[in-house]
């Protein structure tokens, strides 16, 4: 019944979607925004505490770039509220500095009030993206502290300074808001009074004390209060790993979680004296806790890089990838890395003085977020005719490898990174010969057996020793990523040639490289190719080359003997397999492992002698040779007799006989 009832109801009105969404934006205030606003209102969010200022994402209609709205209803306010409000929109828009929320426009209706500024997200929201909970925040506090400072050095007091009046943008800078009561002249009394009504409602948090009213008390003393406040919450929800309006700081116990630095200046900001000219917030910005700390230091510099002298900057970036490593990660991706970014694009060296810090901070991206960002900086930067970025690319290469897709590394890195195997500077071609290592891996079959192998070969005529040594060292590195008949003939060629190099660390790597890569060769191809340029290093005059030599040599002849054994052992198993099915005779079956290459070597005729000569001495020599042909009809009798007696007569015993063949061939 409830259809009937609302035709009822509008019976003159059309019950349209859009005049229902209509109906709602009138309720909210939005419908009586007029249509020149550039501006478009979207959805409130969510606040972890009570505020008289709702806070809406939003959108410029002009290009659809996100803003932030704060929406003041005036319907149940009191008129110190509303000209509270009223207040915090003309300061908004008369306040001009790096660490003042920046504002966009605002407009005041029947309804309210609506403040547009660049997108931020309160402090106490918690909602701070990729933040790090166990690091304090000191470069936000810095940050603070610098809004704080710009505006008592104008005459003004904030009124509400404190975690409640801190709004973080999207990428992490702290940017001062909320200037309800901010004035000057302001009285603390009449400040204490109207923070209750105007300010945030958190409850269980501390309040700002009444011997703050009391006489001799700075103006400032409630922003120095605040400061206080700020500190113990930065410093205390970090200590816990709890952000968000859920931490209500103790102020008496907050000088605990303080650094040691710090803690004597905390009494000072809880309950202040008389200042006597003093400006205590930047004070407090110059204390040494501050300036030497790294997230300060690297932030305070990279925000005045325009005016610094490129001597300067030289050696600010020289040591920025060591500074970094004090700083937390979320700075680094978020604040750092783009100012960085910007920073290359200086003319003249900066691009190379900066990569080093670029690449540090891209390669703890995520996979995407590096594409996004470096990769492309980093196909462009191979390109450049700049050999220090060049060499700092390929020396940084193992480190982000990973982090490129296949089709940028073949298509435009590594097609730049070829002219450096032919350039005149002797360190960029060392360098890319060590990029191969990396490149190899990912690079189409193609390009390996076209271009890196040629290379590579053509590399061990290179007049430095340095760039030949490494060249080996490449090629037994990648040999794993050839095809085993290209990684064959790369190895055969490169050792070869660093056999006889005349530089004594490049012949000692040629040896070590073939002792790592022996499997790539066959046995025949080991001793009757690689073994014998081993040979000619055992009598090096380079002492650590030869006893290299003699060390290789011994284990490549255990290697090659390994494999005999083995061909060996097949070879009978299939010979006795053979004698399974019938195919082999009753001798070949008694003589042993032994048995087939000694009866291939010298006949079954000399085999039938030495079995008669281990038999009984009655035993006539003539009945064992008599049964010979039926084995072997083609060995003669005469050379039995010479292998008789070659063995010096009839043996006394079984093993001296065998010992005695085994010395024969020698």
């Amino acid at each position: 019944h409830a259809a009937p009832a609302l035709a009822d109801a509008d019976a003159g009105e059309a019950a349209s979607p859009a005049a229902m969404f209509k109906s709602i934006l009138s309720k909210v205030g939005f419908g009586e925004l007029p249509s020149s606003f550039g501006f478009a209102v979207g959805e409130k969010v969510d606040l972890p505490f009570q505020w008289h200022w709702d806070l809406h994402t939003g959108q410029k209609k002009s290009d659809g770039s996100a803003v932030s709205v704060f929406v003041c209803g005036k319907k149940d306010l009191d008129s110190q509220q509303v000209a509270a409000a009223k207040n915090a929109v003309q300061m908004a828009k008369t306040l001009r500095h790096t660490r003042i929320v920046r504002a966009h426009d605002s407009i005041e209706v029947e309804s309210g009030f609506y403040l547009v500024t660049e997108p931020v997200t309160p402090l106490l929201s918690g909602q701070l993206g990729d933040h790090d909970e166990r690091e304090p925040a000191v470069w936000g506090l810095y940050e603070a502290l610098e809004g704080l400072a710009f505006l008592h050095q104008t005459g003004l007091t904030h009124g509400l300074f404190g975690p409640s009046a801190i709004l973080v943008t999207p990428r992490g800078d702290y940017k001062l808001g909320v200037f309800d009561l901010c004035r000057r002249d302001a009285d603390a009394s009449s400040l204490l009074m109207q923070r209750r009504r105007c300010g945030v409602g958190l409850m269980g948090w501390p309040e700002a004390p009444a011997y703050l009213q009391e006489a001799g008390m700075p103006s400032i003393g409630i922003d120095l209060w605040g400061t206080a406040l700020l500190a113990a919450y930065i410093f205390g929800s970090a200590k816990a790993g709890r952000p968000g309006a859920d931490f209500r700081p103790d102020m008496a116990r907050a000088v605990q979680d303080l650094p040691p630095e710090l803690r004597k200046r905390f009494p000072d900001l809880v309950k202040p004296g008389p200042l006597k000219g003093r400006s205590p917030i930047a004070e407090l910005m110059q204390d040494p806790y501050f300036q030497r700390n790294a997230s300060v230091s690297v932030m305070s510099f990279l925000g005045s890089l325009h005016i610094k002298s490129p001597e300067e900057r030289e050696g600010f970036f020289e040591g920025l990838p060591k500074l970094l490593e004090g700083t937390p990660h979320a700075l680094q991706t978020r604040q750092v890395l783009p100012e960085l970014l910007e920073a290359q694009r200086f003319p003249g060296q900066e691009a190379a003085q900066v990569l080093p810090a670029i690449l540090k901070i891209g390669i703890r991206l995520k996979d995407e977020e590096f594409r996004e960002k470096v990769a492309p900086l980093v196909a462009q930067l191979f390109s450049s005719p700049d050999r220090a970025i060049r060499f700092r690319l390929l020396t940084s290469l193992g480190e982000m490898i990973d982090l490129l897709d296949d089709r940028m590394i073949n298509d435009k890195i590594f097609p730049e990174c070829v002219n450096g195997f032919t350039d005149s500077s002797g360190p960029i071609r060392e360098a890319t010969v060590k990029s191969l290592i990396h490149f190899v891996p990912r690079l189409q079959a193609k390009t390996v057996e076209g271009r890196v192998v040629k290379l590579l070969v053509k590399l061990m005529q290179d007049p430095e020793a340095s760039i030949r040594t490494n060249a080996v060292i490449c090629s037994g590195r990648i040999s794993s990523s050839l095809p085993p008949a290209v990684a064959n003939q790369t190895l055969a060629s490169v050792l070869g040639a660093g056999f006889k190099d005349p530089f004594a660390p490049c012949r000692k790597a040629a040896l070590q490289t073939l002792l790592a890569t022996c499997a790539v060769f066959s046995t025949d191809e080991l001793a009757t190719r690689m073994m014998p340029g081993v040979c000619q290093r055992l009598v090096d005059p380079d002492a650590g080359v030869a006893d290299t030599a003699f060390s290789v040599l011994a284990s490549l002849r255990d290697h090659v003997l390994q494999q005999i054994e083995e061909r060996r052992t097949t070879a009978v198993g299939a010979e006795s397999s053979a004698a399974a099915t019938g195919g082999g005779s009753g001798e070949a079956q008694a003589v042993g492992g032994w048995g087939s290459w000694a009866f291939s070597t010298v006949g079954s005729v000399v085999g039938s002698k030495i079995r008669g000569s281990m038999g009984p001495a009655k035993s006539s020599s003539d009945n064992s040779i008599q049964s010979a042909p039926a084995s072997s009809p083609a060995a003669p009798s005469n050379s039995a007799a010479a292998i008789a007696n070659g063995a010096g007569g009839p043996a006394r015993s079984g093993s001296a006989g065998a010992m005695k063949l085994g010395g024969a061939p020698a």
